[in-house]
């Protein structure tokens, strides 16, 4: 087991991409704090799910965008495990809209879960990690960040901040010997993206050189990877799993067409 007794923290865990990584990170052996928001269903069934196949697991509900419930969630995953040795920063929001249509409410809501979050997210988690030998931060960015994608100006602006805030990070922590990393998923087949497009599968596996979207289990490698010793001389790096669209880089017509609030 990879991460054997390491305790790790995942943010938007309760569905998705961040559900399949807390899930994976406990069957590699580590202790894992589902962290949901609005989803407690999810969250809940998540760790029921990891201590039902003999593992620990803490569910607990906070808003990344609100700090005081950010170092509340830090403080309650050191009074159940004792330590912090992984944070995943995975919760994060879209914001569809064209682009003469974002308000400041809606670029605020969408930077603060994105990019505001994970910031006071792994400096609360660092200041853990640096007494206990180090850690791995790893954030999850997006393809978007590398290629634009229509209609998702705030969502692109965000994901580039991250990747940005990463190598900052990576700097500023490698003294404490906290790595910092991130990766960006492609198309990925979860209910949100099949909620705003029955076909989603399909217009993107025209445009993506693998010919299909990615499953979540697909990003479990890449965050286990960049969590484990194996990726002990990586920091500040940021790399993709998109099947190859970054090296390709064209968006389906669904998006180009799609309208404010879908």
């Amino acid at each position: 087991m990879r991460l054997l007794n390491k305790v790790a923290i995942v943010t938007g865990a309760s569905k998705g991409i961040g559900r399949a990584i807390a899930l994976g990170m406990a069957q590699e052996g580590a202790r894992v704090v589902i962290n949901y928001c609005q989803d407690e269903k999810g969250g809940l069934s998540a760790a029921e799910q990891i201590q039902r196949s003999g593992g620990r697991a803490l569910a607990f509900r906070a808003d990344v965008r609100r700090v005081s419930e950010i170092d509340l969630m830090v403080e309650a995953t050191i009074k159940e495990f004792g330590r912090i040795d992984v944070l995943v920063n995975n919760a994060a929001i879209p914001g569809w809209r064209l682009v003469f249509e974002v308000t400041e409410e809606d670029w605020n809501r969408v930077l603060e879960t994105n990019l505001k979050g994970p910031f006071f997210l792994a400096i609360s988690a660092a200041r853990y990690m640096k007494n206990t030998g180090g850690g791995s931060i790893i954030n999850v960015s997006s393809t978007c960040a590398k290629l634009a994608v229509p209609h998702l100006a705030a969502y692109t602006a965000s994901k580039g901040g991250l990747e940005a805030l990463t190598r900052q990070l990576a700097r500023e922590l490698a003294p404490f010997k906290i790595r910092v990393n991130s990766f960006g998923p492609g198309a990925t087949l979860v209910a949100r993206n099949l909620n705003d497009d029955p076909d989603y599968d399909a217009r993107w596996g025209e445009v993506i050189p693998l010919g299909r979207t990615a499953l979540p289990e697909e990003m479990i490698s890449a965050a286990v990877f960049l969590a484990s010793d194996e990726s002990s001389f990586i920091t500040g790096q940021t790399f993709y799993v998109d099947g190859g669209w970054t090296i390709s880089g064209w968006c389906p017509g669904s998006n180009e067409a799609k309208r404010s609030g879908a």
